[in-house]
């Protein structure tokens, strides 16, 4: 029975691809025609390095259909722009493997009291910056600052917890940070405090403290420098020899690493098999398996902890209303949606990915496909007969995302609920959900890891302070939740942790918040030769423990 309503769900909505609101191009992407890589080598300008004997130049391109909107190490964060300011700056710790664990970078050593409110942190003095000054105590302390003062990007995970007087430096080499609240995993949002030169930030401050010129600008200490920038195009990172930090396990850096922007999965798939690319995000299941077939390549086969939702607007429209919610998550076809995936996901029960142990809620019992049920919801809200459009909004060029929105489609026509499907470029889906007014009343949003730790997931999208953020899309706001994040945070107690954050998720699915879908194993895939710390659990990329086989 069930498998007879996936089919008849799938038929349906491949069925929609000959709508006349769909175009014929939107139709023959989604089928997964490989029609968009035509004039793929014209793409890319002349004059960028070929591809087709990377490993042997020590090059690494990498095709994502996400640009590097903001390089600022203390106002831009996501997943592109982790990938950039990683190669461009040091941080404090650094991430490495799966499930990521903490290893030291620019601090040698981090250590917290028993309360979790004070931590001496540790300077390695072999650290510069790409000038030769020193990176000391000083230096880190003026970075915090100006993390804290900008309240962009990262810092969204350190001003709940820190003010400007917040740090003091015992000597050159070593910083105090007294917390305002006590906070048990701070050591682990420790490699977010990216460390930039404060005297050519200053040289470069203009009116606004420096944020118009590091966008494309580098002040860092990191292993590559900046050399070339065309925004929603391309990016290349160059490996500066007298970088001071030296991987145990890497002999052979990565010299020349590109970011080219190719939204389209089948032209990064093709990229990748004419040996343009070395490495390709977001690709379809059909390209996923054409590259696991050929060995060249590896696919991904690292579970995601973070989930994949469709953000619903919990402030603005007929989404505001919590029954128009629950008759959204019963008539969401989550058998259908998983099957799209073909394997590559596991179906979510609530904010928490299942294998994030021991803090997924077992118990939880989320609202699952059932018309009936989402008629009856329906009429319980302020829109008993539907008669409203919703618009739903995805990354243009991610499939799956625009999969999901036909599911969403055809099911709300049901309901007398029209969709509206708009496909964004990410810069856009940021800027729209930073604004309740403008957010879409669905959009679809993969939550990034930052560290693993529930707090990672659940403070940055359901505590009221974050609302606007990309993660915190939903605007959700409920004060007793607020009380309860702050609290699970503040414990260094692991069984109290544990309970509060099992009523927060019970209290988010009783919202239903958002419709939670499923946990990725994320769709990419890359050259063979390459070894080291390739996939990492942890947002975005970091290169210095990733190096070509020797040739």
């Amino acid at each position: 029975m069930q498998q007879d309503r996936l089919t008849a769900t799938l038929t349906t909505m491949m069925a929609r691809l000959s709508d006349a609101s769909l175009s014929r191009r939107d139709a023959l992407r989604i089928a997964g025609t490989t029609a968009a890589a035509v004039g793929l080598t014209g793409a890319l300008p002349n004059s960028a390095i070929r591809a087709s004997a990377q490993a042997a130049s020590n090059t690494l391109v990498y095709g994502s259909g996400q640009d590097m909107s903001n390089l600022d190490p203390h106002t831009g964060h996501d997943y592109s722009i982790a990938w950039g300011q990683k190669a461009l700056y040091d941080s404090l710790l650094r991430y490495e493997g799966n499930p990521g664990t903490l290893q030291p970078l620019v601090a040698s050593q981090v250590t917290g009291d028993a309360e979790g409110r004070v931590w001496t942190i540790t300077l390695n003095p072999a650290a510069t910056f790409a000038g030769g000054a020193p990176v000391d105590a000083t230096a880190v302390q003026w970075n915090f600052n100006r993390l804290l003062e900008k309240n962009l990007g990262a810092a969204y995970m350190f001003t709940p917890i820190m003010d400007a007087s917040s740090t003091t430096v015992t000597d050159p080499q070593t910083l105090t940070v007294a917390l305002t609240t006590p906070f048990g995993p701070f050591d682990l949002i420790l490699p977010w405090v990216f460390l930039a030169d404060p005297a050519v930030v200053e040289a470069n401050a203009g009116d606004d403290g420096g944020e118009s010129w590091l966008l494309g600008n580098s002040a860092g200490g990191g292993p590559y420098s900046l050399s070339r920038l065309e925004a929603n195009n391309l990016y290349q990172f160059d490996y500066r020899s007298d970088y001071w930090y030296s991987h145990p396990t890497v002999t052979t850096p990565i010299q020349t690493f590109i970011w080219r922007i190719i939204r389209e999965s089948s032209t990064k798939r093709i990229a990748m098999e004419a040996g343009e690319i070395q490495w390709g995000d977001t690709l379809s299941t059909e390209d996923i398996k054409a590259l696991a077939a050929d060995p060249r390549f590896v696919v991904n086969e690292v579970p995601s902890l973070a989930p994949f939702s469709i953000k619903l607007n919990n402030q603005v429209g007929p989404t505001a209303d919590v029954n128009v919610r629950k008759a959204l998550a019963a008539m969401f076809d989550f058998d259908s949606a998983i099957a799209l995936t073909e394997g590559r996901g596991a179906l979510l029960s609530g904010p928490l990915a299942s294998n994030l142990t021991p803090w997924f809620d077992e118990s939880l019992v989320p609202i699952r496909y059932d018309m009936e049920a989402a008629r009856s919801y329906l009429a319980q809200s302020a829109y008993p007969d539907g008669g409203f459009q919703l618009e739903y909004a995805y990354v243009t060029g991610i499939a799956i995302e625009e999969q999901f929105g036909l599911l969403l489609l055809d099911a709300a026509s049901q309901l007398n609920i029209a969709i509206n499907i708009v496909p964004l470029v990410w810069p856009d889906i940021v800027a729209r959900v930073a604004n309740p007014e403008t957010t879409p009343a669905m959009t679809a949003i993969y939550s990034g890891t930052d560290y693993v730790d529930p707090d990672n997931f659940l403070f940055a999208s359901y505590h009221s302070s974050q609302a606007g953020s990309w993660s915190a899309a939903a605007h959700y706001s409920n004060p007793e939740v607020d009380q309860m994040l702050i609290d699970a945070r503040s414990s260094t107690d692991p069984e109290q942790r544990r309970s509060l954050y099992n009523q927060i998720q019970q209290r988010l699915v009783a919202d239903q918040v958002e419709l939670w879908v499923y946990s990725e194993i994320a769709n990419a895939a890359y050259d063979a030769s390459l070894t080291g710390d390739v996939v990492q659990s942890v947002m975005g990329g970091d290169l210095r423990g990733v190096q070509y086989a020797a040739q």
